[in-house]
């Protein structure tokens, strides 16, 4: 059987929709206890990487680890700083922690798709600065990575 881009895409696609409903859930869960996602979110992100390496056909080996973590880890920060201005107000904090999640996770997700991608064609991949991931989750901004 023959695996299309439109598959792979689609594959990705389901990763990252499972992996953002899992940051929402967490988000919610954990907003009684400040940063404590950010750290769970972590392994996550990380599992998530795997898969879209999976569907990408890049071995986790050769996954550029270096700057998808440090783009991970700028992402947490970044969220942490915006959800621990709303973290003692309980009802705000549960829905910003999850509306910050699902936005991470889907920019995060597409990143690493990028990366894969370059990494499958030769190229190099560079961290994203807190900039970068600010401006793209930022409401009413579209997909970017």
């Amino acid at each position: 059987m023959t695996t299309t881009n439109e598959d792979i895409s689609q594959d990705i696609d389901r990763a990252i929709r499972a992996a953002s409903i899992a940051a929402a859930a967490l988000g919610v869960v954990l907003s009684p206890v400040p940063l404590a996602d950010e750290l769970v979110l972590l392994p996550v992100y990380g599992l998530l990487t795997a898969k879209i390496a999976r569907c990408r056909g890049v071995r986790l080996r050769d996954v550029p680890w270096s700057p998808i973590a440090l783009t991970a880890v700028a992402g947490l920060g970044a969220r942490a700083a915006v959800n621990l201005t709303v973290s003692y107000i309980p009802i705000v904090a549960a829905a910003a922690n999850a509306v910050s999640g699902v936005a991470l996770t889907r920019f995060f997700g597409h990143f690493v798709d990028s990366a894969c991608a370059r990494t499958n064609a030769g190229g190099t991949v560079a961290p994203l600065g807190v900039d970068a991931i600010v401006d793209a989750i930022r409401p009413g901004r579209s997909r970017t990575a």
